[in-house]
């Protein structure tokens, strides 16, 4: 039963990103975002990722190593968006 909780929240982890992605690519508007958490939240994964893995558990392994793969993302998105944008990267537009 424990495992069913654990691809459940794995499952939800997967579709968290959607929305967000989705808008950005549409819109490519990134203006509301902060660089410095998305990065913080790639490294904070990344632990966990190490820990998970050390940890030999599979279903924690799996959505960390998601949920890095879709903060990456997500940065590649802002940084490439922000700079045609024109914008300093705590997310506040150039006067």
């Amino acid at each position: 039963m424990t495992q069913v909780f654990g691809w459940l929240g794995f499952s939800l982890f997967l579709v968290f990103y959607a929305p967000q992605t989705i808008r950005m690519l549409r819109t490519h508007d990134v203006s509301g975002l902060s660089l410095s958490a998305w990065v913080i939240l790639w490294f904070g994964l990344l632990a966990y990722v190490v820990y998970s893995i050390l940890l030999h558990n599979v279903v924690f392994i799996a959505g960390n190593a998601v949920g890095l793969a879709q903060t990456s993302v997500q940065l590649g998105l802002i940084l490439k968006y922000r700079k045609k944008q024109g914008a300093t990267t705590d997310g506040n537009s150039k006067r």
